[in-house]
């Protein structure tokens, strides 16, 4: 507490040692005709309007395709189209998915042959007809063939398979012309790249499907209004009819060298009702404490933006930070002299008894 009075008091004091006092008469205030205002204090701060654009995350975003070259033998849905998880989606066929399946039948014929072929030796074994040697052999050949069921088991799952069509081609040793292609999400179609009779390559992306969740505000916004930004932080945007409340997720930290701009990316509320793609202005105000002044109260001298704050004897110059701007206003950084009211016309004459030029 005690080092946060002292340097308030060191505050106050550069403060006044910046500033000029002008001691004037009541008559010579009275014949300038000077008015004042006292400064607001505001816990909002205008950014500005900037064009931005709804986008969706790369997460909401789930893509389908295949593993191996295919022809679509029928599709089930379109564009734009509300899915289900789990949702048959199409039916394709190709020749690795049928070559795959034909070396899956192989490999569960094998193991089935070893299989009955490791129990009779073991058998034999357990009764000294055949020596041990021949069981460890079987049951290693055995062993080999389970290893190769279990990879193309796994094969067929990376091709889409569930588990009830691997299982049924295990049991009954048949192939399936066509297999279903299954949504693993629920959401809505946004990019659709299959028609019936389409062939298609494994870095076809068949379908884009976009999950239900939070989008994103992107914006590039000059470097000179950044400054107050900052990760994490509180803020408020109006865009078109939706006015709502938010944090910046996250902030470039790099300057664009073409447009001096940073990237700015706002969360968008679930419950927020905007599609992405959408490219329109945004009125963005941040949480922070300032004072609020007209823009008539401010005047430039020796490179300094000042303001003339009312005394007892007259008014004394003080110096200003401007955070932003509106229309009619100047965002201050707030300081001991603003809580006092503040000249908003006469201003040239003001400076003129500092010695300076009007602006």
């Amino acid at each position: 507490m005690r080092n946060k009075l002292l340097l308030l008091t060191l505050l106050t004091f550069s403060s006044l040692l910046q500033a000029e006092d002008m001691v004037l008469t009541e008559e010579q205030e009275a014949n300038w005709q000077i008015k004042v205002h006292l400064p607001e204090k505001s816990e909002k701060l205008p950014l500005g309007e900037f064009i931005a654009e709804v986008v969706t995350p790369p997460t909401l975003l789930h893509t389908i395709s295949l593993p191996f070259e295919a022809n679509v033998k029928k599709l089930n849905v379109a564009n734009f189209q509300q899915i289900a998880k789990g949702q048959v989606l199409a039916k394709v066929t190709g020749t690795e998915w049928i070559a795959t399946q034909q070396q899956a039948i192989s490999d569960a014929i094998a193991f089935k042959h070893h299989e009955n072929l490791a129990q009779r030796k073991n058998m034999l074994c357990k009764e000294e007809i055949i020596p041990q040697k021949e069981c460890i052999a079987a049951n290693v050949e055995l062993e080999s063939d389970k290893t190769k069921v279990a990879a193309s088991k796994a094969l067929l799952r990376s091709y889409g398979a569930s588990d009830e069509v691997i299982m049924t081609l295990f049991k009954e040793l048949k192939l399936s012309q066509t297999i279903q292609i299954s949504s693993d999400v629920s959401g809505r179609i946004v990019a659709l790249d299959a028609t019936p009779g389409k062939s298609t390559s494994p870095q076809d992306a068949l379908f884009v499907i976009q999950e239900k969740g939070a989008l994103w505000l992107e914006s590039d916004i000059s470097v000179g209004r950044t400054q107050a930004l900052k990760e994490g932080q509180e803020v408020e945007i109006t865009l078109g009819t939706h006015t709502f409340s938010t944090t910046i997720l996250q902030l470039s930290p790099v300057i664009n060298p073409h447009n001096q701009t940073r990237h700015v990316r706002f969360l968008v509320p679930i419950e927020i009702a905007l599609f992405s793609g959408l490219r329109t202005t945004a009125n963005i105000t941040v949480a922070h404490h300032s004072y609020k002044i007209k823009k008539n109260s401010v005047i430039k001298y020796d490179d300094k933006q000042i303001v003339f704050v009312k005394t007892k004897t007259g008014y004394k110059s003080v110096p200003i930070h401007i955070l932003t701007e509106d229309d009619s206003y100047y965002y201050v950084k707030p300081s001991v002299a603003l809580q006092h009211k503040i000249a908003t016309t006469s201003l040239a004459i003001l400076k003129n008894m500092l010695g300076g030029d009007d602006e």
